[in-house]
C-alpha cells in the first residue's frame, strides 16, 4: 500500500513511535500529514515542531485534513479508539497499523541487514545504544526509536528516527500490542521478559512467534531463552547473555565496580599532563617530586574527579559505563554481543560502546535545586523499569536520601501494577528515601477514574512505612515539598510515561 509519492496521514502523530515512523515515510519519499489531540501543547513542539520542518503538516485531532485532499491511507495506533474525529471524517480510507505501516517501509527502504531490538524494558535505550555504536564504528545505521536519541537530535530531526546509508536498519520492536510478529528481520535482540501487558506464558508464545521470522540469528537474555526454548527453530543460531552481575557463560558481566577517575590534576595555576597512571601529574614545575613522594604528598593544588561504574566482560573488556546503574552494564552487554554478532572485534565494540551518548528522559540529569539536590528525569512507569530507575538514584546518591517521583501513565495501568509495585519498592527504597506519587495522567479516552494515585498511596502506607510513601495532588505542592526537605548530597528522581511535560517539570525544579 505504501509507495514512493503516496499520501499518507498519521492519527496521533505526536506519539514517539508515529512521530519517528512519520520521518522515515517522509525520507522513503511520501507525502505526510499528520494531526494530534496535543498539537496545542507547548510540552509536545519539541517533537512537532520537527515534523514540521520536514514538510510534514500538522492538524489539530478533528477531521480538518481533509482539507488538504484526502489521503491515500490513515496510520493509526493501537492507542487511537474507533470514534476517532479523523476516522470519522475519513470513512472509506484504507487503513494501516503502524506496525504494518513499519513493515512495508522496511521492504520499501532494503536495508542489507535489519536488527529489531525488543523485550519487555529496555528496548529504547538498546535500541539507541546498538545504533550509536554502529555510527561510533564508521558505519551510518537508520534507526527507528520508541524514544528521543541525544546523539541524533539535530538540525529538523526530532531524534527518534536516523536517515541511513542503507546496510543497517535497527528498530525498537513493541510487545506491547503483540504487533512484533509482522516483522521479519535478519538479527533479533530480547532483553528480558516480564509481566508488564501479559502473564510471562503469554508472553513467551509472542516472543516465540516473532522468533520464528527472523531470519539469520538473535541474540537472547537468560531468561528469554528458557522461557522461548520450545518455540525456537532448530536452524536458528542463538547466543544467550546472563542478566546476573557475576554470572559467567560466553556473554556475562563478571564484576561491576564503582570507580573514581582523575580528569585533570592543575599545578602551578596550570592544567598538568597526567601519568600513565591516570591518577596524578606525571611532573609537576616546582621539582619537588622526590620529597613529596617520600612524605606521600602532592604538588597539585586542584583536581577533578568523577566517578563512575565499570563493567568486566567474560572473555575479556573492560567498559567504563557510560550511565550509572547495573543494568546499564547488562545492556551493554547485550549490545556487545550484537556487534559481535555482526562482525565487529570486541576491542573495537567496547571503545564503541564507551561514547553513548544517551536518551531523553532516560535516567536524564538536569542539573541542581537551589538546595543542592541533583534532578533526573526518567520515562519509568512500570514496577521493573521504576526499580532500576530508583537504584541509579540511589547509586548517585549514595548516602542522601532520594526522593522518587512518579506519576502513573494511566488509571488501568496504576490498578495493574499496583501490588507488584508496592512490593518492589518495599524490597528497594531505604529508610531515608520517600516514594512521592501523583495523579495518573490522563490523556483522553474511556476509563474508570479508578484507582486514584490517593488511593494507592493511602494503602502503601498502612501496609508499609508511612513515612516513606506520599501523595500529592498537583505538581505546585510537589514542587514546595521538594525544594524545602533536599539538601545537598540528595537526588530528586521524576518518573512517568507519555507526558512529556514531566521533563519540563524536572526542569523547572533547577535553581
Amino acid at each position: 500500500m505504501l509507495k514512493a509519492g503516496s499520501h499518507v496521514h498519521f492519527v496521533g502523530v505526536g506519539g514517539i513511535g508515529m512521530s519517528g515512523l512519520a520521518q522515515m515515510c517522509v525520507a522513503s519519499g511520501l507525502t505526510v500529514s499528520g494531526s494530534d489531540r496535543g498539537s496545542h501543547l507547548p510540552e509536545n513542539r519539541r517533537i512537532l515542531d520537527k515534523l514540521e520542518l520536514q514538510g510534514i503538516r500538522i492538524y489539530p485531532q478533528d477531521g480538518s485534513y481533509l482539507t488538504d485532499g484526502r489521503p491515500d491511507c490513515l496510520v493509526y495506533s493501537t492507542a487511537i479508539e474507533e470514534d476517532n474525529p479523523d476516522f470519522k471524517a475519513g470513512a472509506g480510507i484504507p487503513r494501516l497499523h503502524r506496525s504494518e505501516a513499519l513493515a512495508e517501509l522496511i521492504a520499501l527502504q532494503g536495508a542489507e541487514i535489519s536488527i529489531a531490538v525488543t523485550g519487555s524494558c529496555g528496548k529504547s535505550t538498546v535500541t539507541a545504544y546498538l545504533a550509536e555504536a554502529l555510527v561510533n564504528l564508521g558505519e551510518d545505521p537508520a534507526c527507528l526509536d520508541g524514544a528521543l536519541v541525544n546523539r541524533f537530535r539535530y538540525g529538523r530531526f526530532a531524534g527518534n528516527y536516523r536517515t541511513g546509508g542503507g546496510r543497517y536498519f535497527v528498530f525498537e520492536a513493541d510487545e506491547s500490542d503483540k504487533s512484533l510478529v509482522r516483522y521479519q528481520p535478519d538479527y533479533a535482540l530480547v532483553l528480558n521478559i516480564g509481566t508488564d501487558h501479559y502473564d510471562r506464558d503469554e508472553l513467551a508464545r509472542v516472543f516465540g512467534e516473532f522468533l520464528r521470522n527472523v531470519r539469520r540469528g538473535a541474540i537472547l537474555e537468560r531468561g528469554v531463552y528458557e522461557a522461548v526454548k520450545p518455540y525456537l527453530r532448530p536452524d536458528l543460531p542463538v547466543k544467550v547473555f546472563e542478566s546476573a552481575i557475576g554470572a559467567s557463560g560466553e556473554y556475562a558481566v563478571t564484576a561491576c565496580r564503582s570507580m573514581t577517575l582523575t580528569d585533570a590534576v592543575y599545578v602551578d595555576g596550570r592544567r598538568a599532563r597526567l601519568a600513565p597512571s591516570g591518577d596524578r601529574a606525571a611532573i609537576d614545575r616546582i621539582g619537588a617530586n622526590n620529597l613529596l613522594e617520600i612524605y606521600g604528598m602532592r604538588s597539585e593544588q586542584c583536581r577533578i574527579e568523577n566517578s563512575g561504574r565499570s563493567a568486566e566482560f567474560s572473555g575479556g573488556g573492560l567498559l567504563l559505563l557510560p550511565q550509572p546503574g547495573e543494568h546499564a552494564a547488562i545492556n551493554a552487554l547485550a549490545v556487545l554481543a550484537m556487534l559481535e554478532t555482526l562482525g565487529f572485534r570486541r576491542e573495537d565494540a567496547v571503545e564503541a560502546l564507551a561514547r553513548f551518548g544517551g536518551v531523553w528522559r532516560r535516567f536524564e540529569f538536569h542539573g541542581f535545586t537551589a538546595s543542592g539536590a541533583r534532578v533526573y528525569d526518567d520515562y519509568a512507569h512500570n514496577p521493573e523499569k521504576v526499580v532500576f530507575a530508583l537504584e541509579a538514584a540511589q547509586e548517585a546518591a549514595g548516602g542522601g536520601a532520594v526522593y522518587a517521583v512518579f506519576q502513573p501513565h494511566g488509571f488501568k495501568p496504576l490498578g495493574f501494577m499496583r501490588e507488584e509495585l508496592f512490593q518492589e519498592l518495599n524490597r528497594h527504597l531505604r529508610h531515608q528515601d520517600r516514594f512521592l506519587m501523583l495523579e495518573p495522567f490522563y490523556a483522553g479516552g474511556t476509563s474508570s477514574f479508578s484507582p486514584t494515585s490517593a488511593e494507592v498511596i493511602e494503602e502503601y502506607r498502612e501496609r508499609g512505612s508511612r513515612k516513606k510513601y506520599l501523595h500529592f495532588p498537583n505538581r505546585e505542592t510537589l514542587s514546595d515539598y521538594l525544594l524545602l526537605s533536599s539538601r545537598p548530597g540528595d537526588v530528586i528522581l521524576i518518573m512517568g510515561a507519555r507526558d512529556n511535560s514531566l521533563s519540563d517539570y524536572a526542569e523547572s525544579l533547577i535553581g
